[in-house]
């Protein structure tokens, strides 16, 4: 008997077989409120967010590994955390050597990626860091602070998620640490093979890092917020690693501009404290759904997102209605580097058999 095939709405917005990455979302939550609680009283507003940030995503990707080694994985997390949100402050005035730097990053994480899910989760890190610490040098100007005060504020904040994730491990494992295990190949001899033979690491992170360096480098040079919705627009398709199936690609397109669309009505009707509170559960719930419904994740990270740029300049509708056109253009972007750099990788068979692998 023929089943029907599911509807294309039931494909789109439908569940996944994954689960709510509730540990993930929670551990960032927590990271970030201690985070921004322990800077605020000694940095500026937008400082501190960066930091909270470094903390959140430093504990969240301890939440994504076994309790015993959590914690090693915070203190590797942070470093990576505190290197690369480093570099967007010293880099970002320069806007060549923020595309470049952007570039290396983002390629990174794609090399990353071959030694498995600890390698990507350090790739996004580095990557999401990055971006961020670019943003607030570059939007934040004087409210921001000083290099040496963003420079502190990312050590702090990579340091209080390092705190963060050892100590959840430690209830977590119930004090009972352990060693990274050791496997055969450490994750920089991975990063190599993958550079070496040109596999579908290197290609994605070629594909990845073109379209994104270039977005930077508008960005950098322009500083305006519409350069920035379009770089950030890009860089939300393409910051997962991986070339992604067409439906995939069509998920996270969609579920951006819904969550434009959605925060532009909200803010007619909505006070701005309300709007705050929203903005906060939108990014919580976004994260924890963004693997088992990857369009409602996307949509309700794009409202807390927007809801957080617009709010202290009083204008989320405006940027609302500006980024719906920043979106598209950023997507065209991303969509257009996908489809023409490697439309097509080696079927997975010949990788691993080695054909065509120089050497």
């Amino acid at each position: 008997m023929r089943v029907p095939s599911r509807h294309w709405a039931s494909r789109l917005f439908g569940a996944t077989d994954a689960a709510w990455s509730v540990s993930f979302a929670v551990h960032i939550l927590i990271g970030l409120i201690v985070g921004v609680a322990v800077l605020l009283p000694f940095f500026p507003t937008p400082a501190a967010m960066l930091g909270g940030l470094c903390a959140g995503l430093v504990a969240g990707v301890g939440a994504r590994v076994p309790a015993a080694v959590a914690g090693l994985v915070a203190l590797m997390t942070g470093l990576v955390a505190l290197v690369c949100a480093g570099l967007g402050v010293l880099t970002s005035p320069i806007p060549v050597l923020a595309a470049v730097a952007m570039g290396a990053i983002v390629f990174s994480s794609s090399l990353a990626a071959a030694g498995g899910p600890l390698g990507a989760g350090l790739g996004l890190v580095g990557s999401f860091t990055f971006a961020f610490a670019t943003s607030v040098r570059v939007l934040g100007g004087e409210r921001a602070g000083g290099v040496s005060d963003l420079l502190g504020v990312v050590a702090a904040g990579a340091a209080v998620g390092v705190v963060v994730g050892f100590v959840s491990a430690l209830f977590r494992a119930k004090g009972r640490l352990a060693r990274l295990p050791r496997s055969e190949e450490s994750l920089s001899v991975r990063m190599l093979h993958a550079l070496r033979a040109r596999d579908e690491h290197f290609r994605d992170g070629v594909r990845r890092a073109i379209p994104l360096a270039v977005a930077m480098l508008g960005f950098s040079a322009f500083g305006g917020r519409d350069a920035y919705w379009i770089f950030l627009a890009a860089f939300t398709i393409l910051l997962p690693t991986g070339k992604p199936p067409t439906s995939v690609l069509i998920t996270r397109i969609a579920g951006t501009v819904v969550g434009v669309v959605a925060v532009g009505l909200l803010a007619l009707v909505v006070p701005t404290i309300a709007l705050a509170a929203i903005a906060v559960v939108a990014l919580i719930v976004g994260i924890a759904a963004q693997e088992r419904y990857p369009t409602y994740g996307a949509a309700l990270s794009s409202i807390g997102a927007i809801m957080f740029v617009g709010l202290p300049s009083g204008a989320v509708t405006e940027w609302a209605a500006h980024r719906l056109l920043d979106t598209l253009i950023g997507s065209a972007l991303a969509v257009l580097a996908l489809l023409v750099l490697w439309p097509r990788d080696r079927p997975k068979r010949e990788a691993e058999a080695g054909v065509g692998v120089p050497g």
